[in-house]
Parts: structure tokens; sequence; C-alpha cells
């Protein structure tokens, strides 16, 4: 932290708490909507679990794993570490909202974003891979785009 006063530090110091607790509830936020309550995508019987790695290159029993499950072994995100990267069984599916998805409802970006108020619909994400940027679609509205990796 700079060398400020002490009323200016206090500032500081709140608005970088701050900026922590929104990025923190905004996860939960995220995988609260994904998963509901009893953490089990929809609140049924979970189609799809995601595969993780512990480490920067998948073990022989970790890419194991994930071949069986259908997924593919690749680098992936601005690190470039290895993940299991799984197509959803409803990839491509015409829908409003993420309820109606194992990934996200995403809007196809083209040259302009629609009106907030503007009805529109996406389609369901291909595979589980965060990265790069899209817009969700909520309640049949475009959500701001956003960019991972």
């Amino acid at each position: 932290m700079p060398d400020l006063p002490s009323s200016q530090g206090i500032h500081y110091m709140r608005r970088v708490l701050l900026l922590a607790s929104f990025l923190l509830l905004a996860g939960c936020a995220y995988l609260q909507e994904v998963y509901g309550e009893d953490q089990a995508y929809g609140g049924g019987t979970d189609p799809y679990e995601k595969i993780s790695f512990d480490g920067e290159l998948a073990t022989a029993a970790e890419r194991a794993e994930c071949e069986a499950a259908g997924g593919e072994v690749r680098r992936d995100g601005m690190l470039g570490w290895q993940q299991c990267v799984q197509t959803y069984a409803d990839a491509g599916k015409t829908c409003s909202d993420n309820d109606d998805c194992l990934g996200q409802c995403r809007l196809n970006i083209g040259e302009t974003m629609p009106q907030p108020d503007e009805t529109v619909t996406g389609t369901c994400q291909v595979t589980d891979s965060p990265f790069g940027c899209y817009a969700t679609v909520e309640d049949g509205k475009a959500a701001p785009t956003i960019c991972v990796d």
C-alpha cells in the first residue's frame, strides 16, 4: 500500500476490501445459480461432472479419467494449463436462460448488442471451458459481455 496519511489509507483499504468482497460474492452467486442449493445441477441428478486436474499438467490417471468421460485434454486459458474440456450434451440448443442448459445460455455476439429490455434467445454453451468473451442470456435478456482468461 502506498504511504498515505491515515484517513486516506483507511479509505484505500475500504475500497480494496469492498472490491474483494464483491468478487467473492459474484463467484458464489454464479455457482449457486448453476448448481442450486443442493449442489446438484438443476436440483436433480447431475448429468455432467467437471473433471479438474491438480497441477499444470494432467497425470496419466487424470488424462484417462478425462478421456473416459468423453473429454479432451488441452491447454486452455491465459496460463495455458492443461484442462479437461468436455462437450455438453445439449450444446447448441436454443435457450432463454441458464436453467435451460447444462452450461450457460450464451448470446451469439454480433456487431451490436441488443437493448437492455429487448427479448433475446441464445444457445447452450458447447463446452465447459470458461474462457473467452461472451454474454449470457438470463430470463430472456442479454447480460453484459464478459471476457474470461
